[in-house]
């Protein structure tokens, strides 16, 4: 695949934008060339992405199940690692869909840019990351495609952010690399006053606070991510494909 044009000396940089797209969005096969559309639109008007991925649609579920037929207790840190085989494929899948529209793209795996995790194997919090190799191969690249949801501890077990981490992913990614914006993709286009296919004719609100959001709830958005947000400050929108969405921070 061929690489991006590296910036010349003293070329400002491109803004860089985190887009994380969950598992209602990457639903089968063909939300990958959807995604890597999506992506590419935001290539063409010069800015640089950060993609962050879930699992395509319900293989957590159902690896979580294959490993709970296997045995009643199975292992944290063996668990972590059979999900991540999710995540990684749709590395591997958004990396290849990527190239097909023609957007210059790598993809990392835990093992080769891992996102370093603390306390719970399956409920672990971010806390590094190597943001300089981000930003150097961002430099030849158009794109990189990171794994939602899993990490490595720092005693180099596999971890897990908790259900719905990819959020939590794609806001710490953001913090790490200043990025311009981080957007969460969703299958709703925001945050509803009540479920939009029950009150129809609902429209998102255009903003929230932290405090507000957490407060409506419906698992729009991982709790545990809203808290990470709201502690350091930052703002971040949620919406659907090509959606306005609802941006979430300061009231």
């Amino acid at each position: 695949m061929s690489a991006g044009v590296t910036l010349r000396a003293g070329a400002a940089s491109p803004p860089v934008y985190v887009l994380k797209f969950g598992s209602s969005v990457l639903g089968g096969p063909e939300g990958y060339r959807g995604v890597a559309e999506e992506v590419g639109r935001e290539v063409a008007r010069g800015r640089k992405v950060v993609a962050v991925v879930s699992a395509m649609g319900e293989t957590t579920d159902r690896l979580l199940a294959a490993a709970r037929a296997v045995t009643s207790t199975p292992p944290n840190a063996l668990v972590g690692a059979l999900l991540a085989t999710g995540e990684e494929a749709s590395v591997a899948l958004l990396t290849i869909a990527l190239g097909d529209v023609g957007v210059a793209a790598t993809g990392f795996t835990r093992a080769r840019l891992p996102v370093r995790t603390r306390g719970a194997l399956a409920d672990a919090s971010p806390v590094a990351v190597d943001t300089g190799r981000i930003t150097s191969t961002l430099e030849y690249y158009d794109a990189v495609v990171f794994p939602g949801f899993v990490g490595v501890d720092v005693t180099g077990a596999p971890s897990l952010l908790g259900r719905g981490g990819s959020d939590l992913t794609a806001l710490f990614l953001g913090r790490a690399v200043g990025a311009a914006e981080v957007r969460l993709v969703k299958d709703v286009d925001g945050i509803f006053p009540a479920d939009p296919v029950q009150g129809r004719g609902l429209r998102p609100f255009r903003r929230l606070s932290w405090a507000h959001a957490r407060d409506i709830g419906g698992g729009v958005v991982q709790e545990k991510a809203l808290g990470y947000a709201e502690r350091n400050g930052i703002r971040f929108r949620v919406a659907g494909m090509g959606g306005r969405g609802t941006w979430v921070g300061a009231a």
